[in-house]
């Protein structure tokens, strides 16, 4: 039998072990730099919850949830989490009519009389391109448009027919919704089938997109987030539920869906790579008296400008209850994806922030 003296030893070279054992776990489990960030970020933004997914060079390295999905029911995001996107969905639709015109069934320059023949004289000079650049001079929102109504979209565009331009047709930019009411519309009419079935079918269900949808409040949403928000301080309420589908802020979505999303742009899929090209080549100055090197364009459902000397495609997402955005880096083939379900929140300084750590 060991004596006292001889176990001592014993022990001490275990307990010795037992710490190097929980150090070196400790600095293997230090957290990574986007999840400090995120962390930190959402903490002092008060941010219920959150998605991120990160492409760099070609590669997904980083899909993950933070937070809650549903506060009521203290469910956490995962990556399975289903956003409302808001308008991240418009380079969705504007993708959708690249490739319409890549089958030969419209052109950029199609007059948008040729679908609404009964549109008033001050239409004529509006096609395609000006309503995927909003430069067509029709005003915002249709005055028919009731966020908590369901209407049929032709019913939301005539409405718009008795008012007048906001300026001539081509000669400025001005964010337009009513727009992309209209190219969905046109979507339906091209093709016969009702917009959000077109959508399912043709773009979502062929290129593995799953989880992707148009919104419904009716419909069983597997993962569905709870949209929340933010009145002051620890004061957080259930958001508005818009009714209405909103083709210019349409589609739900996850962040793998989005990762997955990411890469077919980047492999030329669902049109071919110089037509996803053409969606943020072509381009109207947002602001023409901007003269800088980060002066912001708009092309086909993009936003476009230099960030620290990089060239950055980007588009925000903001409904009652979510703020989204798609921020990307075509020439570093690099995309930071940030969707979350409060508001208000500031998603691009998310993306940037996350960005600065990456590249």
């Amino acid at each position: 039998m060991k004596s006292p003296k001889d176990v001592l030893p014993v022990l001490q070279r275990v307990t010795i072990i037992v710490i190097l054992f929980f150090f070196s776990a400790n600095l293997y489990a230090q957290k990574e730099p986007i999840d400090t960030f995120i962390e930190n970020t959402m903490a002092r933004q008060r941010i219920v919850g959150l998605a991120v997914g990160v492409i760099k060079d070609g590669k997904v390295i980083k899909v993950k949830g933070y937070g809650v999905s549903n506060l009521e029911l203290n469910i956490p995001v995962t990556t399975t989490t289903v956003f409302k996107l808001g308008s991240v969905s418009k380079h969705m639709i504007a993708v959708t009519v690249m490739k319409l015109i890549q089958e030969g069934k419209l052109k950029l320059d199609d007059p948008v009389t040729k679908f609404y023949p009964d549109a008033p004289s001050h239409w004529a000079k509006i096609t395609i391109r000006h309503l995927l650049n909003h430069t067509s001079g029709l005003i915002r929102e249709s005055p028919a448009f009731d966020a908590m109504a369901t209407q049929p979209d032709s019913f939301i565009i005539r409405a718009a027919y008795k008012d007048s331009l906001v300026f001539p047709t081509g000669t400025k930019f001005q964010y337009c919704n009513l727009g992309y009411f209209m190219l969905a519309d046109i979507i339906r009419q091209i093709d016969a089938r009702d917009f959000a079935t077109y959508m399912k079918k043709e773009i979502f269900e062929k290129n593995g997109l799953l989880a992707t949808r148009t919104t419904s409040l009716t419909d069983i949403v597997n993962g569905r987030a709870g949209g929340y928000t933010r009145l002051g301080g620890d004061t957080i309420v259930n958001a508005l539920n818009y009714v209405a589908l909103r083709p210019s802020g349409a589609f739900l979505s996850t962040i793998e869906d989005m990762m997955k999303w990411e890469l077919l742009i980047q492999q030329g899929k669902i049109v071919p790579q110089d037509k996803w090209q053409e969606m943020w080549q072509d381009l109207s100055k947002i602001n023409p008296a901007d003269t800088s090197s980060s002066a912001v364009y708009y092309g086909y459902g993009w936003y476009v400008t230099n960030y620290k000397n990089r060239k950055a495609v980007y588009h925000g997402g903001v409904l009652p209850g979510f703020r989204a955005m798609y921020y990307r880096f075509p020439e570093e083939r690099s995309a930071i994806v940030v969707l979350t379900n409060s508001d208000p929140t500031n998603a691009l300084v998310i993306a940037q922030g996350v960005a600065d750590l990456l590249l």
